[in-house]
């Protein structure tokens, strides 16, 4: 298991701020960083955002499938283009529905 937890050091021991799934003498190994924010998360997505704030027009009304700043399918069918992502080797593409009109929800279940 990998997880980023935020932690305290206190009296020479690093605490958790929230509980973890371990044994009792289970040995980890840590990666500390003297920051909260520190390093970005795996899952931030920021080059999907990019692409879109980019891209979006081109495809008004379509869903695109992405990773990283790469298109991997587009179209009006959600489950074809996740499909197609798919067949292409990407099992977690993004998945995002470029409103008809830019500044609209676009949020949604498929």
């Amino acid at each position: 298991m990998t997880r980023v937890v935020e932690a305290i050091f206190e009296d020479g021991v690093l605490k958790p701020l929230e509980p973890l799934p371990l044994t009792n003498q289970q040995h980890v190994t840590l990666t500390v960083h003297d920051s909260v924010e520190g390093p970005e998360p795996p899952n931030a997505r920021r080059a999907e955002m990019r692409w879109i704030g980019e891209n979006a027009p081109l495809y008004r009304g379509e869903y695109v499938a992405l990773q990283g700043s790469e298109l991997l399918s587009h179209g009006t069918d959600g489950h074809a283009v996740i499909d197609e992502a798919r067949r292409k080797g990407v099992e977690h593409p993004l998945i995002y529905h470029v409103p008809e009109y830019l500044g609209e929800p676009s949020i949604e279940w498929i």
